[in-house]
């Protein structure tokens, strides 16, 4: 077990909240107490700095609000966030099977799409510019430091050996799916791999291309479109008996594997910048907390990302999470208090998440079907959504998306 007790020689610059991983979900979390609370937050890292991964790129409504609220929404937009009011969906054959708004009325905040290294960069800029935030990166947690059987702070490895010990009187990980934080609570992240991966990559943006979120039909596996600056993210669906044509060679015949999926790439560069074999697995942690120390994001929970959820998760747990141990801290509360405010942000969080990655599972398994089967029946259920009745339903899902309930903060 990574733990250790305090020692009387631990570093006497004590903060309120250590958060482990500076990425999206730490930042948030860093963020959303900072601004509504006069807590002191460390954030800690083992990379450079942020921006070290190119994953999910949407920010939904609900995000968007929160980012309103914290200040942080006219940073995504000078980072060049794009707006976008549609979402398409394209066979290799038919063509547009169905163009979904995204605008519903009486939602006001908007769906945004900007490359995962700039959200990050957002969210610390925006978490330091409350003057209550410190990050620290090449900073790797080499042990939790306990007193009387509660996480009270962290150990960090320091350069050429020894450690550093700093106390807190909330430590929360945020460190991702292979969390260092969760292995050393001894909590287990059970996992159920797919048989398909996602192969990412970026190519120049045709002229005149609107800013519409697409998906590409194809029996070989779909592909997801994202607009950029300049730009198009791609993540193309890979079977798992395919994966080592992806793991090997230029990207340009990289490309060339998958371009006959879809008109849209046909004569178009690959950027050789953020290309990787993205592996996909779904699972969910039995506790959100243990020992006083809490958890977020994909440190609790991982899902298929064909929905664009997770990121989103990790968000609404950090904004959950904030507002129930952010009163608990800020007048001085310690264990008692603070176990009921954990308590409290797993009763609330739990059920979202469980409904979440059980829709994005069951939504991957009809983008992941293949063949001439699989693609009859995608271009069947796609008629059927553009039907009547099929749009109705629609409305009604992605009103639930755009306008789920977040934290409301003074």
């Amino acid at each position: 077990m990574n733990t250790t007790r305090l020692t009387p020689d631990s570093d006497s610059h004590k903060f309120d909240v250590i958060v482990v991983g500076a990425g999206v979900g730490g930042a948030a979390l860093a963020l959303a107490l900072s601004h509504a609370y006069d807590l002191r937050v460390l954030v800690v890292d083992r990379h450079s700095g942020p921006g070290n991964i190119n994953r999910g790129e949407s920010l939904l409504p609900p995000v968007t609000k929160l980012l309103r609220e914290w200040g942080a929404l006219d940073r995504c937009r000078a980072a060049g966030a794009r707006e976008v009011s549609r979402m398409q969906f394209f066979h290799y054959k038919a063509g547009v099977l169905l163009d979904v708004p995204l605008v519903l009325p009486g939602v006001h905040d908007p769906y945004l799409v900007l490359p995962h290294p700039e959200i990050e960069r957002v969210f610390v800029e925006s978490a330091q510019a409350t003057s209550r935030v410190e990050m620290r990166y090449h900073s790797r947690v080499v042990r939790l430091l306990e007193e009387e059987g509660r996480v009270r702070g962290v150990a960090l490895a320091r350069d050429g050996g020894g450690e550093q010990q700093i106390r807190a009187r909330l430590v929360v990980g945020a460190d991702g799916a292979y969390s260092f934080v969760r292995g050393a609570l001894g909590i287990e992240l059970p996992r159920k791999q797919y048989d398909h991966s996602l192969f990412i990559l970026d190519i120049d943006r045709p002229a005149g291309h609107p800013d519409v979120l697409r998906t590409e039909l194809h029996p070989d596996g779909g592909i997801l479109v994202v607009p950029g600056v300049n730009r198009l993210g791609l993540a193309a669906l890979v079977r798992q008996e395919d994966e080592h044509l992806f793991q090997s060679g230029s990207v340009h015949d990289k490309l060339a594997r998958i371009v006959h999926r879809s008109p849209l790439l046909v004569g178009r560069r690959a950027s050789p910048v953020g290309v990787h074999l993205y592996k996909l697995w779904r699972g969910h942690a039995p506790l959100y907390s243990g020992r006083g120390a809490a958890l977020i994001g994909d440190a609790i929970h991982v899902i298929n990302p064909v929905m664009a959820q997770g990121m989103t998760m990790a968000i609404e747990d950090a904004a959950v999470l904030a507002r129930h141990v952010g009163p608990a801290l800020a007048a001085g509360a310690r264990a008692t208090p603070l176990d009921r405010a954990l308590e409290a942000y797993e009763r609330e969080r739990r059920p979202v998440n469980t409904a979440m990655i059980r829709s994005s599972h069951w939504m991957s398994c009809l983008f992941a079907l293949g063949g001439p089967l699989g693609d009859m029946f995608q271009r069947r259920a796609f008629e059927l959504a553009n039907s009547w009745f099929g749009r109705n339903i629609q409305q009604r899902i992605w009103s639930r998306f755009a306008t789920s309930p977040v934290p409301q903060y003074v």
